[in-house]
């Protein structure tokens, strides 16, 4: 439910006024059960009915809730339509955080400055048509949470449903020896947090708008700085804590900083061929800024005095690959490793002990590309028109999951083993980077190592579109306004980089490749 009130005021064609307040209230409710039986005398779904089942009675339901309530108001003034200013604020409720946390307000300004209506830009540059300098600052509010996240939660459960595979978590006991009419005790599932509150995300951005020769020419510059604060996550916890250890907490703080840049320009021939080209390059960098004190060292370090504080959420701690043994006079000359012989994986000694243990590790990449960018194209002549739309990223050091599969036998086992493998090293193929084959993983190369990290950078054809828009003419003589048929491709090629020894430098995971699509269509307007 949402109500709302607008309020316009419009004083000598100069000064414009705009404000607008409004509340709205959300209710959500979810409730669902089920009921099953096995062992039907038939199998005809005609007679499928519950209680023609003799065996396996089973049922069950569960129920969830929550409740949204915001009030809000905003307000937009101009002058001359060269000053422009902005302010919004809201007031949100939700049931999701603790008693005393419920409501969080989060205001937001915006102001712009159209220097092109000026007179001494007028006069001085006057091959700007659009020039414009405006600034953000703002915050936003996050409750994407479980409903009762903050909430001490029991369960109670007679039993594990297939022992053979879970470990049992039933919360019954048979107290009097008959294993007959269990009494049914409850078990904590997760910790209660009062203080759990909204997650806050402020972001400051700086930016110019431009246009040039008649808005022929156009672009943009932007500045941004963002920062999410309280982070909602639900912290791993030591074993020792014991059963329903689980809590979900304000977390984490993350800033992120960058520039966008776009600039396109767009025209239309004397012999009526219109074309149009856009290009946008953006960069970022972000950091881990904050960590609560349960998980400081939770995060690479395996219990050592190491902190993600500072690097990327996406980086990445572990050991640094140096190439392959050899032969066993490389293996009785280096330093200590467990599992090291001739065809296997050779680690850093980074501290210089002697040994490859826990104390090697390091951060072995940020995760972050250099920049990102995009290349729209397109055309149009005597009703035939094409659309090209280009992207890539440039510059990032990725951790190819792929390879778990496709260069170890010993890790992957029971799966079809990757093409790679046959160039595995052996005595006769020392030149190859590849382990040598082996069903014994016993120098556990599945570790987080530089082996791993390749360069994902890419381009890639995303869009290329070709369609034909019959005459206007003809199209009227049928009673239509528009008629296009259009062939399109997505995905059709890839460049990426030699190094990268996967399939798809996007897809570092275990997901199969972006595909190729073909599509066909038609287009009919009345």
């Amino acid at each position: 439910m949402a109500e709302y009130v607008e309020l316009r005021h419009d004083a000598g064609g100069k000064h414009q006024l705009n404000f607008v307040a409004g509340t709205e209230r959300i209710s959500y409710y979810d409730e669902s059960s089920y009921a099953s039986r096995t062992n039907f005398a038939s199998e005809d779904p005609t007679y499928a009915y519950l209680d023609a089942g003799a065996a396996n009675k089973d049922n069950g339901g569960s129920g969830t809730a929550y409740k949204l309530a915001s009030y809000f108001s905003k307000f937009n003034y101009s002058l001359a339509d060269k000053y422009l200013a902005s302010v919004t604020i809201r007031r949100d409720g939700s049931s999701r955080f603790g008693e005393d946390n419920r409501f969080g307000v989060f205001p937001a300004a915006s102001v712009g400055w159209r220097l092109s209506e000026e007179n001494f830009v007028k006069n001085t540059a006057p091959f700007f048509s659009d020039l414009k300098l405006r600034a953000g600052w703002g915050q936003t509010g996050n409750q994407d949470i479980a409903n009762f996240a903050s909430r001490g939660l029991y369960q109670s459960l007679l039993g594990t449903l297939d022992p053979n595979f879970e470990y049992d978590r039933g919360t019954a006991y048979d107290i009097f020896g008959n294993d007959t009419n269990l009494p049914s005790g409850y078990r904590r599932v997760q910790q209660a947090n009062p203080d759990l509150k909204w997650e806050t995300t402020t972001q400051t951005n700086l930016g110019v708008d431009f246009g040039l020769l008649d808005n022929r020419l156009t672009g943009s510059v932007d500045y941004f700085i963002k920062k999410s604060e309280d982070i909602l996550v639900n912290l791993p916890y030591l074993a020792v804590v014991g059963e329903g250890g689980d809590k979900f907490v304000n977390g984490a703080s993350i800033e992120n900083k960058g520039w966008e840049f776009l600039v396109g320009y767009q025209n239309e021939l004397a012999n009526g061929l219109t074309y149009s080209v856009t290009g946008n390059l953006s960069t970022y960098r972000n950091k881990l800024t904050f960590l609560p004190d349960e998980v400081i060292n939770a995060y690479g370090g395996n219990g050592q005095d190491v902190t993600r504080l500072g690097h990327s959420i996406n980086a990445v701690y572990g050991y640094v690959a140096d190439g392959l043994y050899q032969n066993a006079t490389e293996v009785s000359e280096g330093p200590t490793q467990v599992g090291a012989a001739p065809g296997r994986i050779r680690y850093k000694d980074l501290n210089g002990d002697g040994k490859v243990d826990n104390f090697d590790q390091t951060w072995i990449t940020e995760g972050v590309p250099d920049f990102n960018y995009g290349l729209n194209l397109g055309a149009g002549y005597k009703g035939f028109d094409v659309q090209v739309f280009l992207q890539g990223v440039q510059g990032l050091e990725a951790y190819n999951n792929a390879k778990f599969r496709t260069d170890f036998a010993s890790i992957a086992s029971g799966e079809n083993w990757g093409e790679r493998l046959l160039d595995a090293w052996s005595p006769t193929n020392t030149g190859s980077s590849i382990p040598a084959l082996t069903l014994q993983n016993s120098n556990n190369e599945g570790r987080a190592s530089t082996y791993f990290i390749e360069n994902a950078s890419y381009l890639k054809l995303r869009n290329i579109q070709l369609g034909y828009s019959l005459p206007a003419t003809l199209v009227s003589k049928i009673k239509l306004q528009g008629v296009r048929v259009y062939v399109q491709s997505q995905n059709l090629f890839t460049v990426k980089s030699k190094e990268y020894t996967g399939p798809d430098p996007e897809v570092t995971n275990y997901q199969y490749p972006v595909p190729r699509i073909f599509t066909t269509g038609l287009n009919v307007s009345f």
